[in-house]
């Protein structure tokens, strides 16, 4: 597993030429619990594509949108999202 640094992290391992999803984990509580997501990042559009593996929702979101719609960021600063 790789721990994801910062958000340009976030674009850099969910940015697939292809266009494939990666696969991500939100660990909680001494990675007792984990939350999967798997997110793709498109650099033309500044926007990443999101599912939640708990539900198969489906969210589009600007970079700038990440923090208000998504706990994303608070994962990063916690230390707690990694690529799978």
């Amino acid at each position: 597993m790789v721990k994801v640094e910062n958000l340009e992290h976030l674009k850099r391992l969910a940015s697939k030429t292809n266009g494939d999803f990666v696969d991500f984990h939100i660990l909680f509580g001494g990675a007792l619990a984990k939350s999967s997501k798997r997110i793709q990042y498109d650099l033309q559009f500044d926007e990443f594509c999101i599912i939640h593996e708990i539900d198969e929702s489906f969210q589009e979101l600007k970079s700038n949108q990440l923090d208000a719609e998504t706990n994303l960021m608070e994962a990063i600063e916690k230390n707690a999202l990694f690529q799978h």
